[in-house]
């Protein structure tokens, strides 16, 4: 907009105007100006003044970029700026203070510039001053420096009441004038700068307490950062006495909290030590909640565990409950409209005050008068909630922490406690069914050995008795019918002793007893003397140890592997089996040593895959009318290897033959 196109009544009234005043355009350029004006800047005539730009009017030694800046920010935001006063850069004593701001006019925003007349607040000045060198606060004024890219690399110290230099030693006229970086450096380096940078371009008030090294001394400085124009007001203020003197209460508190931390520990460690004192049961938990009453002076202490009811809701019988230091009748209460409801979520629970106002439902608490409660709940190795440890008390709780810490202690020595007693019933209850088993197995052995034997007995005398009287009157298929009812007879006998024999293992008394092997394996031989000379079998034993075993269970063990040797030999080849042992590491086992005793055969062997299967009771891999035996011999050999805490495996090969390794632990 030209001269001629700004309104007339605009011109007149700044033509009438007693204060300078002028009206720029947005590249600051001198629109109209009165006389005031022309004389204050010495300027010409205002027609041969216009197009003139404000900036270039004034004194070199002012910061125009500064100004530059102000300008374009009262553009943008459209704000009025009061007494803004900008000082030359060579005598804060040459200054020129004004009022600015953006008006619309047809469309377009301008700039109204107005200065103040000073005879008329000298006085106002002269008493703010006064009051500004009397207040211990320190106030200060900081105009922005910007660099040729616009950036604040620097503020400009235009005023500061003496508290603030007097901190660093100095005086106001030491410091008016200068930049930061001659008199503050430190403010580039402890993030004060980039705060006072940060209020500058946000408008955002801002704030610090920092502590600031001085002639050897630490000097705590608070203070807050408001904008002002194209400046900075800092308000401080020298905390460092008040800082020192909170300083010394924080160590002070601090060395009595480690010394109650430590009179807490000690506490702590001696409750511990004290479990090892109580007896087990209900009367651990009722010597472990005494010793809580006694140390926290509650008027109730209670353990408890969570069961249902006949209505199928979760209810809390208590195990232990101490009541005004002394062992009270047990009792049980509803967990909802309770704390407790909270606890056997699995949650610690703190309500010192006020309990009762904040569950008024709870009868439970309402009964006993309870204003604080502190629980911790119990968890099982299942990770399920099993019951809680509280404390209740008439009156409010206050020392929460140290409660707290007694009762985390109590919470898991009592999961201890709990899980031990569930495992004592659950071993009382599989003790009296492995009695129960064995009352039965009792039973089965004594049917096996009379009710079972006894009629075959008698199958057994009949067929022979009519054998004896009338075999010459049979047939030759008779005859044979005859004979295999007693074969039949004989193999339900020997069946029905190995079974007997198979169960009584677990039933059997247990002697272990240091024995030489090469001895035992003579025995075994004497008593096959017999069927080794039928077969024609030969034994061949090498260097055994002793080992402690159970002698007849382990004699039943090598005939059984040896006469398996002889049984599945091939036709047309004498039997020969050797024995042979090592010591030797278990891959298993790691770390733990075996005597492994090699039982091999030269007999008939079996497939590799069957290994497993042919220690099962009554697997035969063959036919009964190709090879004798019940099925049960080496299941019992497997029960005897484990009644020893060892182990046996099994290696074959089609046609070659059998190799059975037996383990056992060295003790």
């Amino acid at each position: 907009m030209s001269a001629s196109k700004t309104p007339p009544a605009i011109e007149r009234i700044i033509a009438l105007t007693n204060e300078p005043m002028a009206l720029l355009d947005k590249s600051f350029t001198i629109i109209t100006a009165n006389v005031p004006f022309q004389t204050k800047f010495s300027l010409p005539e205002f027609a041969s003044s216009k197009k003139q730009n404000f900036l270039e009017i004034l004194d070199s030694s002012f910061d125009t970029i500064s100004l530059k800046h102000l300008f374009l920010n009262v553009l943008k935001m459209k704000e009025t700026i009061k007494d803004y006063e900008i000082h030359s850069k060579n005598s804060h004593n040459n200054k020129t203070t004004f009022n600015i701001e953006a008006i619309d006019i047809n469309g377009e925003t301008f700039l109204l510039l107005a200065f103040n007349d000073y005879k008329e607040t000298e006085q106002l000045q002269s008493f703010l001053q006064s009051v500004l060198n009397s207040t211990n606060y320190g106030i200060a004024s900081y105009e922005a420096i910007y660099n040729n890219n616009d950036v604040i690399n620097d503020f400009r110290i235009t005023y500061t009441n003496p508290e603030v230099p007097r901190n660093f030693g100095l005086e106001p006229k030491d410091v008016i004038g200068k930049t930061c970086r001659e008199v503050y450096l430190g403010i580039f380096k402890n993030g004060i700068f980039e705060k006072m940078v940060k209020c500058m371009e946000t408008g955002r008030p801002d704030g610090y307490e920092i502590a600031v090294s001085h002639n050897d001394k630490t000097m705590w400085l608070s203070a807050t950062i408001e904008k002002v124009g194209n400046a900075v007001a800092v308000t401080s203020k020298n905390i460092t006495a008040e800082k020192t003197a909170a300083l010394e209460i924080e160590a002070i508190n601090i060395l009595l909290s480690n010394k109650n931390k430590e009179l807490e520990q000690q506490l702590l460690e001696e409750f511990s030590e004290s479990f090892y004192s109580y007896d087990s049961g209900e009367a651990f938990f009722n010597s472990l909640l005494l010793e809580i009453a006694q140390k926290t002076k509650m008027d109730y202490v209670l353990l408890g565990e969570v069961q249902l009811n006949e209505l199928g809701e979760e209810i809390i019988k208590s195990i232990s409950v101490i009541a005004f230091g002394k062992i009270a009748d047990n009792f049980k209460y509803q967990i909802k409209d309770g704390p407790c409801d909270e606890v056997i979520k699995g949650n610690y629970t703190c309500h010192p005050r006020d309990s009762q106002k904040l569950f008024p439902e709870s009868k439970t608490l309402a009964d006993l008068d309870i204003e604080g409660y502190i629980a911790y709940p119990l968890i099982g190795s299942s990770g399920k909630v099993i019951g809680l440890i509280a404390v209740l008390h008439q009156s409010e709780i206050y020392d929460i922490a140290y409660i707290e810490s007694l009762l985390k202690i109590a919470a898991k020595r009592s999961e201890m406690e709990f899980e031990r007693l569930q495992n004592e019933k659950l071993l009382e209850m599989k003790n009296k069914e492995l009695e129960r088993q064995n009352v039965e197995l009792a039973s089965f052995a004594y049917i096996s050995s009379h009710d079972l034997q006894e009629p075959l007995r008698k199958i057994q005398l009949f067929a022979s008795r009519i054998l004896f009287r009338e075999k010459a009157n049979f047939s030759d298929s008779s005859l044979a019918y005859f004979q295999s009812i007693t074969n039949a007879a004989n193999r339900m006998q020997n069946l029905i002793e190995s079974l007997l024999n198979y169960s009584s293992m677990d039933a059997s008394e247990i002697y272990f007893v240091p024995t030489d092997l090469n001895a035992a394996i003579d025995d075994i031989k004497n008593n096959m003397t017999d069927i080794l000379e039928k077969k024609n079998a030969r034994v061949e034993v090498g260097k055994l140890p002793v080992l402690s075993v159970i002698p007849i269970q382990f004699q039943q063990l090598l005939t059984n592997l040896i006469s398996n040797g002889i049984k599945y030999s091939k036709a047309d080849v004498s039997p020969v089996i050797k024995i042979n042992a090592e010591l030797v590491s278990s891959e298993e086992f790691v770390g733990k040593k075996f005597w492994k005793l090699d039982i091999a055969d030269n007999g008939i062997g079996f497939p590799q895959e069957y290994e497993q299967q042919i220690f099962e009771l009554f697997k035969r891999l063959h036919g009964k009318s190709d090879y004798e035996g019940t099925g049960i011999g080496l299941a019992i050999c497997k029960k005897i290897v484990q009644k020893h805490d060892g182990f046996i495996r099994a290696y074959g090969i089609p046609g070659v033959g059998s190799v059975f390794s037996v383990y056992f632990p060295v003790i």
